[in-house]
């Protein structure tokens, strides 16, 4: 928020300054819902304080004092659609989300390489419309929570595309392996030995932040021996495209700056994300080809 508004109102700093001095949540909506929730902030917190957390609660409050109602009504309708309450049987299964869903090459690919003794399933549902709800700050049912859940109750590991939906999961499925899907292929030497020092290599934000500790190593290992560039910033944050969640349907940040943003000072030839989500809004607004780390798969076959 503060790289494109120059404006400390929408900054961690500037919320909560707000709210000490009695501004209600609707008065403040619009830095509320600038907020990628990308879980930066929480990392570098000194007092470990759930700043995410907390602007989900406001947004929340902003919701109930009226701001925002043409979206709180887009995210519920999405929410009251009917969906597919089968139990699968699959031990493996993945929560590929819609992005990735509509580049059905880059799927086969991903499952492919997500599979090892067993095949790895689809999901019925992905859960996107409660990813969007968690984002928001909006109630989901627990008619729909149970739909979304019950399907997925005899998995032994779930793969997941949602940084959101992978926080609250480890609630919901405490029992359940749950892996992100990003992070999972960039442990595969097979792929990530494709990097060179022209790519720049996109990490999933979210769920980057959310295992900040146990993640950062890995992948300053991966670009000190591929060479690449990874959109880390000074502080060791993942810089997020803004190209999905909540911000792909109120866009009040722009994804475009961010791109310019992301690949400003760099000279690189390529852009490998491990998120549909960023290959989309990469691919809108760069003229670099920009490929999903699953498909390093396909190059490396056609030099073999």
């Amino acid at each position: 928020m503060w790289q494109q508004r120059r404006d400390v109102q929408f900054s961690p700093q500037g919320i909560f300054k707000a709210l000490q001095h009695n501004a209600t949540p609707d008065e403040i909506a619009p830095a509320l819902f600038s907020c990628l929730q990308c879980g930066a902030c929480d990392r570098l917190c000194p007092e470990n304080i759930d700043i995410t957390g907390m602007i989900t609660t406001h947004r929340k409050a902003a919701f109930l004092q009226g701001a925002n109602a043409a979206l709180k009504e887009e995210i519920e309708s999405r929410l009251a659609l009917p969906t597919p309450e089968i139990k699968q049987e699959e031990n493996i299964i993945v929560l590929a989300g819609e992005a990735l869903r509509a580049t059905p090459a880059t799927l086969k690919r991903v499952l492919a390489l997500l599979s090892d003794e067993t095949n790895a399933a689809l999901a019925m549902d992905d859960g996107d419309d409660i990813a969007l709800a968690l984002e928001a700050g909006i109630e989901v049912s627990d008619h729909r929570l149970h739909a979304f859940l019950e399907p997925l109750q005899g998995a032994k590991r779930l793969y997941i595309s949602n940084g959101h939906l992978l926080k609250q999961l480890r609630h919901w499925l405490p029992a359940t392996e749950l892996l992100a899907i990003g992070h999972s292929l960039s442990q595969l030497d097979r792929l990530t030995h494709q990097l060179n020092k022209d790519d720049l290599y996109l990490i999933e934000s979210h769920a980057y932040h959310l295992n900040h500790s146990q993640q950062l190593t890995h992948y300053d290992q991966l670009r000190h021996q591929q060479g690449c560039h990874i959109n880390l910033d000074l502080q060791r944050n993942a810089i997020p495209t803004a190209g999905g969640g909540l911000n792909a349907l109120q866009p009040l940040l722009d994804s475009a700056e961010q791109v310019r943003w992301l690949l400003s000072g760099r000279n690189v030839q390529r852009i490998i994300v491990e998120c549909a989500e960023d290959g989309r809004a990469m691919s809108q607004h760069s003229a670099l080809p920009v490929l999903h780390l699953a498909d390093l798969m396909e190059h490396r076959t056609d030099a073999q």
